[in-house]
């Protein structure tokens, strides 16, 4: 190519493609809702619609969803009373999913890899269709050679009946089914870089889940002068069950059609799972003069998720509260205006996610010149049983000033019992876990809420509130007191390891202790952690840095405890002023402490071992140099991997944050100026969501999941919502 044709092109010097401009969009969020609902003492109605449709900020993602309701009550006589609901919802989605792992996100490899140099035409303007030296692909060509797209039809539907017995006894029977219809459709093209080895490939996937459920309960309810008595008997059973079925297609006929039928190479795989569960429930209530109440329950439930033997399990609670404010001698103290004391104690259960955790599992994917053949898939534990929560609280409700102010405080402990968990076993059994019941973990911490009326008139009102809790979770049994270390599954990608060990938190972070960067060289470096080291006569490869045993060989180092995903504290809080018709309302939420592991980050800050991979603008600003020896990150050299197996403290940060989650202002138009075209209420508002955060860490969105963890998911956006509120 001539000088003057690249020019011309628009490759000229200091010009470069903005890819971010390219793949990403300011997304259009649209929602419709409308009810309607009446009736009369002997029946009543109610129907709604939804219709939602959002973009996503990539610009081939989007989400799509209908849905639509009817409830309808008849009392057929004094003594029967019927109650039908119908709700139908239709949902669909298409693009990338939100994962690191390449294997199902391709545009995270290509978005992370495409140099602004790159351009997705040729000179002469024709659309780039190979790959870039980089490994990074067009995306702007490729997403038309695609297709991910996932809808949900699902129906629920329940019918209930109440008899009424005697006017303090009620006999009420309810049956409902849920029916979720999933199909799933991935196309790759003979031109997409996934299909070109298969000529091209298509899946076509449907999952059925349905689950019906059946509840009959008698409920007796009396009076005797201030006695008040609640008796309530039930039984319940439930069975779910879940069809799978794939069909997949290769070496595509043609590119006009996207179906398996047109395939050269057919392959078809289904089969099904479920599991039932039986319960006999029974709860008493009783208070006295509305001041002291009194509650306990119990319930015994069978499940089909575990053995025979271990299958049923017995769970009961009981609580009681003290209504102090009704009390005579709290009429003297005319400034609080509600004060009740609270207390519970109960056991509960849970059951191990697997169906069959505790059989011999065979699979027949193993086939022999067309013959099936079965391998064991899973190893048995009969005697899986539930794991059990012990939980306590108590709480206490107050109010002041006739409930100007108001709040609770309440504590809370949980010992969870049994737990259940993949534990590692030898490989030499040719499984590497099994599911057991292994260990207990304690969670215990205060919660706390307060609100007010900070201004109360007739023109103008002001209220506001907060609440914080603070939640400490720790193992404090395992078995044998064996260390179990587990992935993350946030994303199926394992972008963070954790660990069970006694005495630390459920949310431990464990890798290597990364020390920082060594100025005088520029290179990572990794406290050893071993204390089989001696600083005194230390081997090849370690050397003493910050006055600790070091290497800059992760390899040469032990992995530790790193941090905890949970915060010290964490909540939100409110204001809301409203005045002559105007309105205003501002949501946050706020964490302080935890970490946040930034498994992203790894992808973007490697020393250049990748030497065509793109990297961070934070990890670029702040690397070592020779004439930046303060660089709190390594220098390019190329022996830094960074890859997903090195899993260090060098990607853990403060998690804290406070967000604006959402700020609304509306306007209520007078109901006198309504009346005439037979309007009720009309309101207009703005929301905004997400508009401002303030965070220790600066790169990541720190509003992330239970796990504390980042990977490749398109963070949270700025939303703008406008609405109309009407009602007749």
């Amino acid at each position: 190519m001539k000088i003057s044709e690249y020019e011309n092109s628009g490759r000229g010097e200091g010009n470069y493609f903005d890819w971010d401009k390219a793949l990403f969009r300011k997304a259009v969020y649209q929602n419709y809702d409308f009810s309607v609902s009446g009736g009369n003492d002997k029946s009543t109605y109610y129907s709604s619609l939804s219709y939602t449709d959002e973009q996503g900020r990539i610009n081939i993602n989007g989400f799509k969803r209908f849905s639509g309701r009817v409830n309808l009550t008849q009392k057929a006589s004094n003594f029967l009373e019927f109650a039908t609901s119908v709700s139908i919802s239709r949902t669909a989605k298409s693009g990338f999913n939100d994962t690191r792992n390449t294997g199902l996100n391709y545009f995270m490899q290509s978005r992370n890899l495409l140099f602004p140099f790159y351009w997705p035409t040729t000179a002469d303007g024709e659309e780039w269709t190979g790959r870039y030296a980089s490994y990074a692909y067009n995306a702007l060509y490729h997403d038309k050679q695609w297709e991910n797209t996932s809808t949900n039809l699902r129906i629920n539907g329940s019918e209930t009946v109440t008899l009424h017995i005697l006017p303090c006894l009620d006999a009420k029977s309810i049956l409902s089914y849920d029916n979720n219809i999933v199909k799933d459709h991935i196309y790759f093209s003979p031109d997409h870089f996934n299909g070109t080895a298969k000529n091209g490939s298509v899946h076509e996937i449907r999952t059925i889940y349905e689950k019906i459920v059946s509840s009959t309960t008698l409920n007796y309810n009396q009076s005797f002068g201030e006695h008040n008595i609640g008796l309530l008997a039930g039984f319940e059973a439930e069975k779910g069950e879940t069809d799978f079925s794939r069909a997949s297609g290769e070496n595509m006929a043609t590119s006009a059609l996207h179906t398996v039928a047109t395939a050269g190479i057919t392959e078809a795989n289904a089969y099904s799972w479920g599991n039932s569960l039986v319960s006999i429930l029974s709860k008493a209530d009783y208070n006295y003069a509305s001041k002291y109440y009194l509650s306990g329950s119990f319930r015994r439930d069978g499940s089909s998720k575990l053995s025979p033997e271990q299958r049923w399990g017995n769970f009961w609670s009981v609580s009681g509260a003290w209504r102090i404010i009704n009390e005579p001698f709290m009429k003297s103290l005319g400034a609080i205006s509600d004060l009740k004391l609270r207390a519970s104690y109960g056991i509960n259960g849970t059951l191990p996610s697997d169906n069959y955790g505790y059989m011999n599992l065979i699979s027949y994917s193993n086939k022999y010149m067309d013959q099936p053949g079965g391998t064991i898939s899973s190893l048995a534990n009969e005697k899986l049983s539930w794991e059990t929560s012990y939980s306590s609280n108590i709480g206490l409700d107050f109010g002041f000033l006739k409930q100007r102010i108001s709040g609770s405080i309440e504590f809370f402990n949980r010992d969870s019992r049994n737990l259940l968990q993949d534990v590692p076993i030898s490989t030499a059994t040719g499984f590497s876990s099994v599911l057991q019941n292994v260990g207990e973990i304690n969670n215990h911490g205060l919660e706390i809420e307060l609100s007010g009326d900070i201004i109360s008139s007739k023109d103008l009102t002001l209220p506001a509130g907060i609440n914080a809790a603070f939640i400490k979770s720790t193992i404090t049994s395992l078995y044998d007191d064996e260390d179990i270390i587990w992935n993350d599954p946030t994303g199926g990608d394992a972008r963070a390891k954790f660990i069970y060990r006694k005495g630390c938190s459920t949310r431990a972070f464990y890798g290597y202790e990364w020390a920082g960067v060594n100025p005088e060289n520029g290179k990572s470096v990794y406290f050893a952690n071993n204390d089989n080291l001696n600083a005194a006569s230390l081997p090849e490869g370690y050397f003493m840095y910050n006055g600790r045993i070091a290497t800059y060989d992760y390899n040469k180092a032990e992995n530790v405890v790193i941090g905890d995903a949970i915060p010290k504290v964490s909540g939100g809080f409110f204001t809301n002023l409203a005045s002559h018709g105007f309105d205003l309302s501002l949501n946050f939420i706020y964490k302080i402490g935890g970490n946040i592991f930034d498994g992203a980050e790894k992808d973007v800050a490697d020393d250049g071992y990748y030497w065509n991979r793109i990297r961070s603008a934070y990890y670029y600003e702040n690397r070592w140099t020779a004439d930046h020896t303060s660089g709190t990150q390594p220098g390019l050299e190329g022996s830094d991997l960074e890859d997903a197996m090195q899993k260090s403290s060098r990607h853990l940060y403060d998690a804290s944050f406070l967000r604006l989650k959402t700020a609304t202002i509306g306007y209520t138009i007078p109901k006198p100026l309504l009346q005439k075209v037979g309007i009720s209420n009309l309101r207009v508002y703005f929301t905004g969501g997400n508009l401002l955060t303030f965070k220790a860490y600066p790169i990541a969105d720190p509003e992330v999941g239970d796990y504390g963890t980042r990977g490749w998911e398109t963070p949270l956006g700025k939303s703008y919502t406008f609405g109309l509120d009407i009602r007749f």
